[in-house]
């Protein structure tokens, strides 16, 4: 049991130095801090096209779905009622250009 014990004392004894000298290089260098970068795939890309021909006549609808998109992520349901706005806006309906 002695092997054990003492690979357990070694191992706290590592855990402690890495984590002390952490805090050193912290306190010289200054936190650590991580940056998250978002990578547009190729078919938000390719939709980007119809999108600037569209935003001469549409711009306020086509901002407001995208603003909801960029709020609520995945959870495109909440943001059917901007959706059907910008599409009759580009179909030319009676709420073209309406502003938001």
């Amino acid at each position: 049991m002695s092997g054990i014990g003492s690979t357990i004392a070694q191992g706290m004894a590592f855990g402690t130095g890495s984590a002390m000298a952490h805090r050193a290089v912290d306190a010289v260098m200054g936190p650590r801090t991580i940056q998250h970068e978002t990578v547009v795939g190729e078919a938000a890309a390719s939709m980007t096209p119809m999108d600037n021909a569209a935003d001469d006549k549409c711009g306020n609808p086509s901002k407001a779905f995208q603003d909801c998109i960029n709020h609520y992520g995945s959870d495109i349901s909440k943001c059917q009622f901007y959706l059907d706005m910008l599409n009759e806006c580009r179909r030319g309906g009676a709420g073209a250009g309406a502003t938001l």
